[in-house]
This record gives structure tokens, sequence and C-alpha cells, in this order.
């Protein structure tokens, strides 16, 4: 057992477990209590299936935390601040924990505001990050699509605020290359503006990379834009996707 409790987060990757780094695997096996976000009531959890073939259940106890799909601060608050007292009431007992998530910790993930309200209710705890692959590293490696070349430049942005043609002009001006996360509802306002922008041959499609169901395309000409999942993105390149 270690002096204090520690907690580490623990980036799984897109989806693929094969694709969880060698630090993390590791990290897990050697966690007494393994927390993970629920988006809803009765939904499995996604980071806990993913981790699946490295858990030992007869060992290691597995804690789901109940965070809401929402960008309403009135229900997420609570919401952390309620994780976090569970995590810090399991980790008084258990020592040793793990949270596991999708993608890396610090890019777009719930960790970050879990970690703060952590740092308040438990400042006691040692708190460590792994790394993980991003989604869109691994859309494009699959797709065989280079994200930056030389002197090129790359920016992140979640999809939700940079749809209009506008700004995804204003952003190709200034980077090679424009990932844009989470999609999903923004999809159609996405391929409108590529269509306006005439580089609807320049943008790549992912969704669910890594997990059943994954669906990846360049031809969003013909794509369905509706009902499109949470888990997907969009990589645009002024220049050719080769």
């Amino acid at each position: 057992m270690t002096d204090t409790p520690e907690l580490i987060a623990v980036g799984l990757g897109p989806g693929d477990p094969e694709l969880i780094t060698v630090k993390g695997l590791r990290a897990i096996q050697a966690a007494d209590v393994i927390f993970a976000p629920q988006s809803r009531d009765g939904d499995a959890s996604i980071a806990i299936q993913i981790a699946t073939p490295w858990i030992d259940q007869s060992r290691q106890r597995i804690v789901t935390l109940p965070l809401p799909m929402t960008r309403d601060s009135g229900q997420l608050r609570p919401a952390w601040q309620a994780a976090a007292t569970v995590m810090q009431q399991e980790l008084g007992q258990h020592r040793r924990g793990v949270y596991l998530l999708l993608g890396d910790p610090l890019l777009y993930g719930t960790f970050v505001y879990l970690w703060r309200e952590l740092r308040v209710v438990a400042p006691d705890i040692t708190v460590r990050i792994i790394p993980g692959i991003t989604s869109f590293a691994a859309a494009a490696a699959a797709s065989g699509i280079p994200l930056t070349m030389a002197d090129e430049r790359l920016i992140v942005v979640p999809a939700s605020y940079e749809t209009d043609a506008s700004t995804l002009q204003r952003l190709l001006n200034d980077f090679s290359t424009v990932v844009l996360m989470k999609a999903g509802t923004a999809l159609p306002a996405i391929v409108a503006a590529l269509h306006q922008l005439n580089l609807i041959d320049h943008a790549l499609y992912a969704e669910r990379v890594g997990l059943a169901g994954e669906f990846i395309t360049r031809d969003l000409r013909t794509l369905d834009l509706n009902h499109r999942p949470y888990l997907s993105l969009v990589i645009v390149r002024r220049g050719e996707l080769l």
C-alpha cells in the first residue's frame, strides 16, 4: 500500500484496448479501485468496457461515477462534487486508484473538472496523469492522412463552437489542418460550411474510432448528417488528404 492515497488518470485512447499505453496498462493492473464515468444511469461505462481485458474483477473494485452529458453547470458542478466525494471515500480505504477515460485526460475530458473538485475535498490525494492516444490521431492513422507536414500548423477545437463558414475560413487561413471534435449534432452546419468554402473534398469524418461501429469516410457528400454520435470528429486540411 502507498503511504498516501494515489489516483492516476489513465487515458485509454480512442477505444481499441490494444491502444492503451504500457504505462496505462500497468497502472490499471496495480490499482485497488477503478473509477470510470457513466453518462446515464443503467448505461454501461465505455471506459470499463475498453479496459475489461486488463481488469481483475475478483481483486479490483469498480466504481462508476454518474456524470450527465450536458453543458448545464447547474447539473454538472454538483455531479463533479459528488463524484469527488465518492473518490475521496474509496481512496481512503483502497489507497491506489485509477480513473479511466477515453482519449487523453487533458483534452476535452471530464477528469480536469473532477480533479479541481478533488483538490478541494481531498488535497492529500496524489494525482498523476498518463496520457492517451487521441481519437483524431487514430482516425488520421487509420485513413493514412497527415495531420501536419514541415511547417504546417494544426488546431483542435470543439465542433459546436466553430461551425459557420466565416469562422472555419478564418481558422483555415491560420492553420493548415483543423480538427473539429465532438461533431455530432454540429455536423450539418460543418458540412454546409465545407460546401460553401469548396473544401468538402478536403475533409475526413470519423465516429466511434476504435470502438464497435467505427465508421470513417472521406466522402462527406453522401454522409447521412442526422443522428451522428457524440463520439465523432471532422478533420479538414487545406492541402490534399493523400
